[in-house]
């Protein structure tokens, strides 16, 4: 699934997905599921679309709140924000800038992506590995 990722963001994610299989049996055990064969086939793999959903949705929200940042009128001071953005090398950062748009784009359509596959509460919504394992398996026991 992720041959055709960037290598770096590939490599975390593989890395990653190896590492919470090591501990399947630890998460199944505090979920309280059985997390073997087809299960866990299915489990790694949205173990796997989490962690690419967490780099998009977190990269976008250090673009959104940087430029907030370099974009607020200080306190008391009404008109046009001091600065439009921001620079990093050549490029300028800012709410209309192509990179934002870009990133805003991505997080937009992958979140649409994970909600059409129905998986929005396993991807997005879930605050723990254990707590994935049991949405998805603790119905089925």
């Amino acid at each position: 699934m992720t041959e055709r990722l960037p290598y770096s963001l590939r490599e975390g994610v593989n890395g990653y997905v190896d590492a919470v299989a090591a501990v399947v049996p630890d998460i199944a055990r505090d979920a309280r599921v059985e997390i073997s064969g087809d299960r866990l086939d299915q489990f790694l793999l949205i173990v796997a679309i989490r962690r690419i959903w967490s780099n998009v949705n977190s990269q976008y929200w250090i673009m959104n709140d940087c430029i907030s940042v370099a974009t607020r009128t200080p306190d008391g001071l009404d008109g046009a924000p001091q600065t439009p953005g921001f620079r990093i090398g050549r490029d300028e950062i800012s709410q209309d800038s192509s990179a934002f748009v870009e990133g805003r784009n991505l997080r937009q359509e992958l979140y649409k992506l994970i909600a059409q596959l129905d998986i929005a509460d396993l991807v997005a919504e879930t605050t723990s590995l254990s707590d994935v394992a049991a949405r998805m398996f603790a119905r089925q026991d």
